[in-house]
């Protein structure tokens, strides 16, 4: 490699983190749940849109991966930022339940071509500079930077959308519109364009998992993790507001909660070295405290618990991208690290209206509680799992 081609390259890394930030300034999650019971929509209904976004991953999360691992990274990640673009003017313009899904799908796609796109062209950067042993330590500061946007983006949208949700979805467009002048200038690490088809390419990712037990536990294990918390995060919003929060206060909750994420995010580097594989099921179990303290009816000790929650769940996007590249070659590691968002979403399609259809007959409240103790219950028996051998084999 030329001295060009590694200053190029080391720009990658400075670039990422403003398209880090640019991607993860995500100012209508705080506020969809919302911004959709006020178009008239129950709660059943969100939770069926909320599952047509988690089929439209299950279905095309993999092939977006495959993409971005036979046609270059960059590109799939101008198109994820295009196809948030579209969302956002499909959902601030309708009120129909057909356009509504419509916007998820096009929502689901600007999150599947982002996924694995960036995360495997910061990783062989490093690989192409011979840094790997440096990934962990930026990840982690990615995390942050991206918890510290997810905060303030959140805050304003609390803000916002007091005023208008319409304001909310103009600031995300002209958002994905600078992540993508952003994109334009990343240098693709190469290897692109070789003369594999998409069918071969699928049979050797496919052969990558089912030869690999421990890819395989990493895989189911940070999905189910990640899905409960995701879950309960989105419930907060309505959550929250039949406690008698305003919006704007709900902002400031969920800063609060940022502020905890962005701390865990630091901290999983030195939490991972002094737990090592333990870190995983401490902070599965820190989760699932938190959830269960959201129940208390005292506001502080409700909103101390999902900023448990938050922090112990920010601890494990770190982990659990070393732990997946540090198993995956170059050629199929979009691919690979898509199949672990497509996982992920194979539970949220489940869990999700599953949620909204218990709070149409019980408190919310009350069934967050219940998912604290079940969190709890999948915690100890992974971490028997595990320590029985079934996810150590690599």
């Amino acid at each position: 490699m030329n001295k060009i081609q590694s200053e190029n390259l080391n720009k990658n890394i400075g670039l990422d983190y403003a398209f880090r930030f640019l991607s993860s300034f995500l100012i209508v999650d705080g506020m969809f749940v919302l911004f959709l019971v006020q178009k008239g929509l129950p709660l059943w209904k969100v939770g069926i849109l909320e599952g047509i976004f988690h089929a439209t991953s299950i279905v095309t999360e993999i092939p977006s991966g495959a993409l971005a691992d036979l046609f270059g990274r960059k590109k799939v990640l101008m198109a994820s930022r295009m196809c948030g673009i579209i969302s956002s003017l499909i959902m601030v313009s309708s009120d129909s339940m057909l356009f509504l899904g419509i916007g998820f799908v096009f929502s689901a796609w600007s999150y599947n071509l982002l996924s694995g796109s960036e995360e495997a062209l910061l990783y062989d950067t490093f690989v192409a500079l011979g840094q790997e042993e440096s990934y962990f330590k930026t990840n982690s500061r990615l995390n942050f930077i991206m918890e510290v946007s997810q905060g303030l983006a959140l805050l304003a949208g609390g803000y916002l959308a007091e005023k208008s949700y319409f304001f909310c979805y103009m600031v995300m467009i002209a958002v994905d519109m600078a992540a993508c002048l952003v994109c334009l200038f990343m240098e693709e690490t190469g290897g692109y364009g070789r003369r594999v088809s998409i069918k071969s390419h699928f049979i050797l990712s496919g052969s990558l998992i089912r030869g690999n037990r421990k890819l395989q536990f990493v895989l189911f294990h940070y999905s189910v993790l990640f899905a409960f918390h995701t879950c309960v995060f989105l419930y907060s919003q309505q959550y929250y507001f039949a406690r008698g929060f305003s919006e704007g206060r709900i902002g400031m909750i969920l800063l609060a909660v940022c502020g905890c994420t962005s701390m865990g995010a630091l901290l999983s580097e030195k939490i991972s070295a002094a737990l090592g594989e333990r870190a995983s099921f401490v902070c599965g179990l820190l989760s699932a405290a938190g959830l269960m303290l959201m129940w208390s009816p005292n506001q502080a000790a409700s909103i101390l618990g999902f900023c448990m929650n938050s922090g112990a769940n920010a601890v494990l996007y770190p982990l659990q991208s070393n732990e997946l590249n540090r198993m995956i070659a170059s050629e199929q590691r979009a691919t690979i690290i898509s199949v672990s968002s497509m996982c992920f979403s194979v539970f949220m399609i489940f869990l999700f209206p599953v949620i909204g259809f218990a709070a149409e007959d019980m408190e919310l409240s009350n069934v967050i509680f219940g998912m604290g103790i079940m969190l709890s219950a999948y915690c100890c028996i992974a971490g028997r799992w595990q320590a029985k051998g079934a996810g150590r084999d690599l």
